[in-house]
C-alpha cells in the first residue's frame, strides 16, 4: 500500500496538478525580488502597470530545454508588446544556479531565469510541481494558473497573455489549439514536435507509441542527445532494460545535467535487472550531479525496499516527497501512509 501510494504521489499526471496551494486566481500576486542567471536582480512590485508571466521551470535537463524553447517562441510572437510585459522563468531548489548556468549564452538571454535557491518564492506561492505558469494582469491580479506541460503549451500561454494585454484576437484562450500557427520545418522544430507528441502519449500510458515517436525524432538528428536520453528513460519505463543500456553506452553527455540523466538511465535499468549494488552506485552518482532528481531518489528507495531496508527506503521516498511538496528538511512521512 505504501509503495502504491508513493508511486502515485511521485508521478502524478499533469492534469492532476491543481494550481497553487497558497494563492488562487483573483488574488493579488505577491511582490518579490530574486537574483537571476544574468547576475542581475528581478523585482516585481505592485503598480507597475505591466503584465507578469512567471514560469517555474522543471529541473530535468530535457524538460527545461523544451520549456525554454517554447517560452522563447511565445516571447518572440509578442515582441511588439515587450514594453508591457515581463516574462520570467524561475528555478527553485539548492541546485538552481547549477541548472541555470549552462543556459547562459555569450550575451544576456531575452528573458531572465530567477534563482529561487531556498524555495522562498516556491513556498510563498505554494507551487505543487514544476512546470507551473502564473499570469498576473496589469492590476497585479492573478488571472490564470497553468500547472503541467503539454504539446499545447505555446498556443495556450500565448492566447492567455494576449488576452491579459488586451490584444484583439479571434479565438478565446480555451480554443487556442485551433489557432493556425506558423509552421517551422527546421530539424530542431520537427524533433521538438515529436518529443511533445511522445510526452502526450506517455501521459496516456501509450509507452510503445511514445517510444516510436522518439525513435523518429532521433533519426532526424542522430547526434542530438535530448531524444536519445528521452528514449533511454522510456525504455526503462517499458522494462526494456538491455535496450536502455545499449543506448546509454553510445551516448556522450555534453553537460552535467545530461550526465546525471545518463547515470539515472543506467541505474534504473540495472535496478530492474536485479543488479542492486551496481544500480545503487550509479544512482548515487546521478544524485551527486543532480540532487533534485525525483526518479533517482525513487529508484534508490526501491533498491532499499528490495533489500528489506525499510528505514532507508522511506528516507529516499521522503526526500522525493520533500522535492514534490516543498516540505522543510526534517519532515517525516506520516505513519498513516
Amino acid at each position: 500500500m505504501v509503495f502504491a501510494f508513493l508511486t502515485q504521489m511521485f508521478f502524478p499526471s499533469a492534469a492532476g496538478w491543481a494550481g497553487l496551494r497558497k494563492v488562487k486566481v483573483g488574488d493579488k500576486m505577491p511582490e518579490f525580488s530574486l537574483p537571476d542567471s544574468n547576475e542581475g536582480t528581478f523585482t516585481y512590485k505592485h503598480g507597475r502597470n505591466k503584465v507578469l508571466v512567471l514560469a517555474f521551470l522543471p529541473t530535468s535537463q530535457r524538460r527545461m530545454e523544451r520549456a525554454l524553447t517554447d517560452i522563447g517562441t511565445v516571447i518572440e510572437s509578442l515582441s511588439e508588446n515587450a514594453e508591457r510585459l515581463d516574462f520570467v522563468g524561475a528555478i527553485s531548489g539548492p541546485a538552481a544556479k547549477d541548472f541555470a548556468e549552462p543556459h547562459k549564452p555569450g550575451s544576456k538571454r531575452r528573458f531572465p531565469i530567477l534563482l529561487d535557491g531556498d524555495f522562498h518564492l516556491w513556498g510563498e506561492l505554494g507551487v505543487i510541481a514544476a512546470p507551473t505558469v502564473i499570469l498576473a494582469g496589469k492590476d497585479d491580479t492573478i488571472l490564470w494558473i497553468k500547472a503541467g506541460y503539454g504539446y499545447d503549451f505555446v498556443p495556450v500561454v500565448r492566447a492567455h497573455v494576449e488576452q491579459a494585454l488586451g490584444i484583439a484576437q479571434e479565438t478565446a484562450p480555451g480554443d487556442a489549439l485551433q489557432v493556425k500557427t506558423v509552421t517551422n520545418d527546421t530539424i530542431a522544430a520537427r524533433i521538438q514536435r515529436h518529443l511533445q507528441m511522445a510526452e502526450m502519449l506517455e501521459k496516456k500510458g501509450r509507452i510503445d507509441s511514445a517510444i516510436r515517436e522518439i525513435q523518429t525524432a532521433a533519426k532526424l538528428d542522430p547526434n542530438s542527445v535530448e531524444p536519445a536520453l528521452e528514449l533511454g528513460e522510456l525504455f526503462c519505463r517499458a522494462g526494456r532494460n538491455k535496450e536502455a543500456l545499449e543506448l546509454a553506452e553510445k551516448l556522450r553527455a555534453a553537460n552535467k545535467g545530461d550526465e546525471a540523466r545518463l547515470l539515472l538511465i543506467c541505474g534504473w535499468a540495472r535496478r530492474q535487472m536485479g543488479e542492486l549494488d551496481t544500480a545503487e552506485k550509479l544512482l548515487l552518482e546521478a544524485l551527486t550531479l543532480n540532487p533534485t532528481s525525483i526518479r533517482a531518489l525513487f529508484e534508490l528507495g526501491k533498491i532499499h525496499q528490495a533489500r528489506g531496508q525499510t528505514e532507508k527506503a522511506m528516507e529516499s521516498y521522503r526526500k522525493a516527497l520533500m522535492l514534490v511538496f516543498d516540505e522543510p528538511d526534517g519532515t517525516k512521512v506520516s505513519n498513516e501512509w
